[in-house]
């Protein structure tokens, strides 16, 4: 496997999607009684994340000492591989979880999710982040966390 390929399985961002009519409308209230849940769930994706991303770094430093001088480590790359697979499996069935709840995770890194509302009859994304004591944030469908408003 070469280097770009390391470097292609190491993406952090795993984007799932759930088809329009599956998903969830949520109220403030009902989005707030999902936090502790959510905490729970997310607390396990960043340490996953963290753990994807050491055994990433390593495998790419394993690719290049390979590329270099040649042979004799397969096992140990094997080995590294297994563990980079094994961390991103674990933030895949995270990540499908908050999907399944019909949340939106939109960065991982920061603990940023949305979940799909309608406010004054339209739709909107009230927006919450891992470490704000309740949902108090909102945004258009087509806008992000730079344009949240205060709900």
């Amino acid at each position: 496997m070469g280097l770009m390929v390391a470097r292609n399985l190491c993406k952090r961002f795993l984007h799932f999607t759930l088809e329009r009519g599956d998903m969830k409308v949520w109220t403030m209230e009902e989005a707030n009684q999902a936090l502790p849940y959510l905490i729970e769930i997310l607390s396990v994706l960043l340490e996953q994340n963290k753990h994807a991303d050491l055994a990433c770094q390593s495998l790419i430093e394993l690719e290049q000492r390979i590329a270099g001088n040649g042979k004799g480590m397969e096992r140990e790359l094997a080995y590294r591989r297994a563990r980079l697979n094994d961390a991103r499996s674990k933030m895949q069935n995270g990540i499908k979880q908050i999907h399944r709840l019909g949340c939106q995770v939109k960065d991982l890194d920061l603990g940023l999710i949305d979940f799909p509302s309608h406010l004054d009859g339209r739709e909107a994304l009230l927006c919450w982040q891992l470490g704000e004591s309740s949902v108090l944030y909102w945004h258009g469908p087509d806008e992000g966390f730079a344009s949240r408003r205060l709900l």
